[in-house]
């Protein structure tokens, strides 16, 4: 009998990893390729204008070694320190990006055949989110580190021509955040003393010092999840004579403390609170209140969320876009914010309203709805390939080992002329799916295992694999 697969999902700033067919990862850690720094490098957007957004500095791309020796020392850390299992002894399946570098894709299977000898590498696409679900339709909305990714999927087949991106995730967030700490003057420095509740002596010191140090993405990405909240938008209706009554419904943000240390805590201004994850929906948008006709002007020049989701429905077909409305599936650690998902569907139903480019999907402002469910929106995607493990031999997009080792080796370069499956050809669902999900009564399984690390999705996946095929006649 076969071991169970390790499943990976590879970000720009987290992997998980873990057994199937398990219904959480077993561990998730950072994605360290030290001394390489790809945190963008692994975004689809970097990819084509090679420029840092954050740091105003050009990025030099890294070479295949440089790529294989990271990764071989990240992947080897996996292994022994985390998972602890021979690498040799179990089947690999990787939940990837669609637009991930080749030359990356390339270095990893290099890493993972020639230095761990696995068996064999499976290619999952962002299309394995909709099993949990037990759905064929969505739009699939992916709010990563780096950025946003937006992929239509109609009865299990990815729309490509209508796959959209941009760059703006959590790590605009941090900048943002990183840069109204900086601005603050010794009299509003918001570092106070846990004694007194005053500020200490060199407080700015004290604060650059802090984040200066090695913790400071940690901290800031800390802060942004336990003090920072998505307020519902109060801009929607024009009408001046109701602009009173929409101020007072606003729920009331209070300055709130955050400890950084037994002597100091941050005071985390009440605008800071409500204005920072503004700047994911108006991209030019200060801390600071500005006049709100020039943040709309200025947002559609450069986009945002609600308008990266809005472009993508007007590119596919009309009488998909309906269903489509109806199952918005965001994922990723961004719409883990507090209100973020409620906050998305009203901005995006105020752009239908203002923006007269998105006139044609006007009828479709009251069907926007997100799925609700019973799962963390940052793994979803590694659980659907946990359970699409146990039907691994219908997914077309694999390489064992010994078809890896009869790619002839480039004398110039020492390295095997590989053939990797494209993505073009492994983006519709395995074709058993649609029809296990027409049997499948997911209220046979118990609900208090949803939550188990090992039972969760076990017996889910043991129903996929036995479940006999049915009768198309």
């Amino acid at each position: 009998m076969d071991k169970s697969s390790i499943i990976l999902e590879i970000g720009s700033k987290y992997t998980k990893c873990g057994f199937s067919p398990e219904s959480i990862p077993r561990f998730i850690i950072e994605t360290d390729l030290s001394p390489l720094n790809l945190k963008s490098y692994l975004s689809s957007g970097i990819s084509c204008d090679k420029s840092d957004r954050v740091n105003n500095e050009t990025i030099i791309l890294p070479t295949f070694q440089q790529l294989y020796e990271s990764l071989f020392s990240f992947i080897n850390q996996l292994y022994f320190k985390f998972l602890l299992c021979k690498p040799e002894d179990r089947k690999v399946i990787i939940v990837e990006n669609l637009n991930l570098p080749r030359i990356f894709r390339e270095a990893l299977v290099c890493v993972l055949f020639e230095q761990f000898k696995v068996p064999l590498i499976v290619f999952m696409n962002p299309t394995s989110c909709l099993v949990p679900l037990l759905k064929t339709t969505a739009l699939l909305i992916d709010c990563g580190y780096s950025e946003t990714r937006v992929l239509p999927i109609f009865e299990g087949v990815g729309m490509m021509k209508s796959y959209n991106t941009i760059s703006l995730g959590f790590q605009s967030l941090e900048l943002k955040l990183n840069q109204w700490f900086l601005k603050q003057t010794e009299e509003t420095s918001p570092l106070i003393s846990n004694t007194n509740y005053q500020n200490p002596p060199n407080s700015c010191k004290l604060l650059e010092d802090l984040l200066n140090s090695d913790k400071n993405q940690s901290l800031l990405e800390d802060i942004i999840i336990k003090t920072c909240l998505a307020l519902p938008n109060n801009n929607n209706n024009n009408n001046n004579n109701n602009n009173n009554n929409n101020e007072q419904q606003q729920p009331i943000i209070s300055n709130t403390r955050y400890r950084v240390s037994k002597q100091y805590s941050l005071m985390i201004h009440n605008t800071v609170r409500s204005n920072l994850v503004e700047r994911l929906f108006q991209p030019n948008l200060e801390i600071e209140e500005r006049d709100e006709k020039q943040q709309l002007e200025e947002s559609y020049q450069e986009g945002n969320l609600a308008t990266t989701v809005l472009d993508s429905l007007l590119s596919v077909d009309v009488d998909s876009r309906k269903a489509l409305c109806h199952n918005m599936l965001i994922v990723g650690g961004t719409s883990q914010i507090c209100g973020f998902k409620t906050r998305l569907i009203s901005e995006i139903k105020k752009q239908l309203e203002i923006n007269s480019k998105y006139s044609s999907l006007s009828g479709l402002k009251n069907h926007f709805n997100y799925i609700k469910h019973s799962y963390q929106s940052n793994y979803i995607m590694w659980l659907g390939a946990s359970l699409l493990a146990t039907v691994i031999d219908h997914i077309p997009s694999k390489i064992t080992l010994e078809s890896f080792l009869s790619y002839p080796i480039h004398p110039d370069t020492l390295r095997r002329q590989i053939i990797l499956p494209e993505w073009e050809k492994v983006l519709p669902i395995p074709s058993p799916y649609p029809q296990v999900t027409s049997n499948f009564n997911p209220m046979q399984f118990s609900s208090s295992s949803l939550f188990s690390p090992v039972t969760s999705s076990t017996d889910l996946s043991h129903y996929l694999k036995n479940k006999p095929p049915v009768s198309t006649s």
